[in-house]
């Protein structure tokens, strides 16, 4: 039995949050919005950023001012 990255478990976590909330390319998401029930389920804000970093770094968002991030492409099929 393999056990997962603690960095995997948080991005399988924020893509599914993500994916609740419809988010699609050219929309615009308060951090809050993705944050908050990710933190109730046990992520730190420490483990949440470096994720939404790595999407960052992927091109797949673009984090705004003011708690916002912005989709550039679909998220990735899973």
């Amino acid at each position: 039995m393999s056990t997962m990255s603690r960095f995997t478990e948080t991005e399988i976590a924020l893509i599914e949050r993500l994916r609740s909330l419809k988010a699609s390319p050219d929309m615009s998401i308060n951090i809050v919005d993705i944050g908050v029930p990710l933190t109730a389920a046990g992520f730190t804000q420490d483990e949440i950023m470096e994720v939404l970093y790595a999407l960052e770094q992927d091109k797949i968002i673009v984090l705004l001012q003011g708690n916002r991030m912005m989709m550039l492409k679909e998220l990735p099929a899973g």
